[in-house]
């Protein structure tokens, strides 16, 4: 097994606790100190580093207040565990959702390739207007229907293995959920109707009413993956049972 002092190094830019911080959060962002995962002890990272455990507290406490790190008094730090969204916008890997309520789950990758970021997705991932960004775009099916037409960008500055990833075999939303752990997710819910050239993809007609789910996943300010979700409206059904608020929860 690798040690963990092999595996980080600072990088000689800006404040020492910054380079502790971008050096541990490296191994976060690759998945090779996943959630749950416990990081050395302050006194081992300090020995590490050659540094005052002040300047390791400082790095480790950004990193706890970007939701990355879970610190535990007398147990020490974690790598955080995502929270659990809402059941209606759960992120789920429709390769285990369709088996899971009965039915034949199928998938086909349509293209896969590293595009610069148009204006609208730049802006939407906080990138640069051309910024390298790996563009999938793939079908899932249930019982031989089409359900989702998924169209999704990869940030290749935090995830560059996406480039070489195999998406012919697995598709992009199981591949990122094994890889890489996120703090948050932003969705946005719209209905269109279906273009000539979604409604070939979907196998609707054209001008048929589509449910589209747009995601952010971000890690901390950085944004990971944007994906596009289309859905034929016949196909698809949201549906959450859930009770009154609870006193002092929002």
């Amino acid at each position: 097994m690798t040690d963990w002092r092999d595996q980080i190094t600072l990088d000689d830019d800006g404040p020492v606790y910054d380079q502790i911080r971008r050096a541990i959060l490296d191994q976060i962002r690759t998945g090779d100190w996943a959630p749950g995962y416990r990081l050395p002890s302050e006194a081992d990272l300090c020995d590490h580093f050659g540094t005052a455990r002040m300047t390791v507290n400082r790095a480790l406490r950004a990193l706890t207040e970007d939701g990355l790190v879970v610190r535990k008094r007398r147990a020490g730090s974690f790598v955080a565990q995502p929270d659990a969204p809402a059941a209606m916008l759960e992120i789920v890997d429709m390769a285990s959702a369709i088996p899971a309520r009965g039915q034949r789950y199928g998938y086909r990758c349509l293209a896969s390739e590293t595009v610069p970021a148009d204006e609208d997705v730049a802006r939407q991932m906080r990138l640069l207007h051309g910024a390298r960004v790996q563009h999938v775009r793939c079908l899932h099916t249930a019982d031989d229907a089409v359900v989702e037409y998924e169209e999704r960008w990869i940030n290749l500055a935090l995830l560059p293995e996406a480039a070489q990833a195999d998406f012919d075999k697995e598709g992009p939303g199981g591949w990122l959920l094994r890889k890489t752990p996120w703090t948050e997710a932003e969705h946005t819910i719209s209905a269109i109707n279906a273009s000539d050239g979604l409604a070939n993809a979907l196998g609707v007609a054209p001008g048929a009413a589509c449910l589209v789910l747009e995601r952010r996943t971000f890690q901390g300010e950085d944004v990971v993956t944007l994906a596009r979700l289309t859905h034929p409206g016949d196909r698809h059904v949201m549906s959450e049972r859930f009770g009154p608020r609870r006193h002092g929860r929002e």
